[in-house]
């Protein structure tokens, strides 16, 4: 199961843009067993200029502004952003912004790598209390004094409360046994993924294994390598400075060519032109 032979379902290119700021803080892959990966945290003050369309990325974004004057449209939902709120987008949804001159714009990406899917249909607020906001204050702090490891801490710490708060979206802790199978294929994403392997992971015969696999997560151990592959490589893609042949190397390609014709099978487009695609925000 190396490779991403299976089929997943097809990327909408044309919207699945990645934006990110260039003042930002990019977080470095957490050896720990953290339920998600930050990516990237930072805080700055939007302007007018701050307006986009058709949004759309491979991660989840939180957005925590420090006064109003800014906005998120989704679904045909407009979300005021503001110290009262929290927004979060899942991956995959489109949005648009738009800014005020000088809001304090708190923003989080991230990926669930050790936890099920949540069920969000589409971008959602909720309420900040008390302890949310006085995290996203610590958490502004740490950002403009260059504190990685505390920025990763309270970030993590930011997505909890979220988390917590949000009786609609369920981010479930998966079982030890699953744990141990999402974690083997976290950390061979650049390997050959087996399913007698991935069994051996979970104790059982590779038969019951997929199964229960299947049961629990919804698709096959060979549809959900593929998808991480392929979600992996457009995180890649879009917040690495690797070259497309270290990317496809990462996750599990023998060479560019290979890479290519299957990124553009799901993608709709190369990996070059996805990555030159991409807008800045």
């Amino acid at each position: 199961m190396s490779g991403c032979a299976c089929l997943v379902p097809k990327i909408d290119h044309q919207r699945w843009s990645n934006p990110f700021t260039q003042s930002g803080l990019r977080l470095p892959a957490a050896a720990g067993q953290e339920g998600c990966q930050l990516h990237e945290a930072g805080c700055m003050r939007l302007d007018a200029d701050w307006r986009h369309e058709g949004v759309c990325s491979p991660f989840w974004r939180v957005f925590y502004d420090f006064n109003v004057g800014a906005w998120v449209r989704s679904g045909g939902r407009r979300f005021e952003l503001g110290p009262g709120k929290v927004v979060v987008m899942p991956e995959g949804v489109p949005f648009d912004c738009g800014s005020r001159q000088g809001v304090e714009h708190l923003w989080l990406h991230f990926s669930m790598y050790l936890m099920l899917p949540p069920a969000a249909p589409g971008v959602f607020a909720l309420p900040a209390g008390a302890a949310l906001r006085a995290v996203a204050g610590e958490l502004r702090d740490h950002i403009a004094a260059g504190e990685l490891a505390a920025v990763r801490h309270t970030g993590t710490a930011m997505l909890h409360l979220i988390f917590a708060g949000s009786p609609g979206v369920r981010a479930e802790t998966v079982p030890d046994r699953l744990r141990r199978v999402f974690n083997s294929i976290e950390h061979s994403l650049d390997g050959d993924i087996t399913n007698p392997t991935l069994a051996r992971q979970a104790g059982m015969s590779v038969e019951a294994f997929i199964r229960w696999f299947k049961a629990r997560t919804g698709r096959t151990p060979a549809a959900f390598v593929a998808e991480r592959r392929i979600r992996e490589a457009c995180r890649l893609l879009a917040f690495a400075e690797d070259s497309v042949e270290q990317v496809a190397e990462a996750v599990g390609f023998a060479n560019r060519h290979h890479f290519s014709r299957v990124f553009k099978r799901h993608a709709g487009c190369g990996p070059a032109a996805f990555r030159r695609g991409r807008t800045r925000i």
